[in-house]
């Protein structure tokens, strides 16, 4: 399992067109995709989140580590159930039906930058310019817009756009908002 995981992401940001075809073929059903793709993806979040908080911090503490597991699983989830939501409703907005499992499994695979990043910032906590990278999510939106969704060329780019922002975006807000409250 962690090591399909780890191929899906490499392979998403290495090859995406053809990762999103193949995650397109596989056919997973949505509880195989949470159980065996986002639900473990979320743990590694928490654990790298705590031990970056614990080890890494410069006030490394106990409860400054789970402060951080908290915020972090609590951004990553939010932002994942937010954005799958909103494309969702949005969808007949660009001449697509609703159909939520299937924006939860492209929000899931198009994230996978977002939680990379999640996974490797505790490591770094200095290292803001790494958010940069954030960006390469609006090329995964684009490609899997493309195979996964198939939505209509003269839509793409708007769609492009928006499900980008709610994937970077909402996932960011929660953690600031959550960092500002806690800590």
């Amino acid at each position: 399992m962690w090591r399909e995981i780890f191929v899906t992401i490499t392979h998403l940001i290495v090859a995406s067109p053809k990762a999103w075809k193949d995650i397109n073929r596989d056919k997973r059903t949505y509880n195989e995709f949470l159980n065996r793709f986002l639900h473990p993806l979320f743990g590694i979040i928490a654990l790298t989140s705590f031990i970056g908080g614990l080890w890494i911090s410069r006030e490394g503490s106990l409860e400054g580590a789970l402060k951080q597991s908290i915020i972090s699983i609590v951004a990553v989830y939010g932002g994942y159930f937010i954005a799958s939501y909103a494309i969702n409703d949005l969808a007949p907005k660009f001449g697509l039906s609703k159909n939520l499992p299937m924006y939860q499994k492209f929000v899931g695979f198009a994230s996978a930058v977002i939680y990379l990043l999640y996974i490797i910032v505790p490591f770094f906590p200095g290292f803001i310019i790494l958010w940069l990278c954030a960006f390469y999510t609006i090329h995964l939106v684009y490609t899997g817009a493309q195979s996964f969704i198939t939505i209509k060329e003269d839509k793409l780019i708007n769609f492009t756009l928006l499900a980008s922002a709610l994937i970077i975006l909402a996932p960011a807000t929660i953690h600031q908002l959550f960092s500002l409250t806690i800590n």
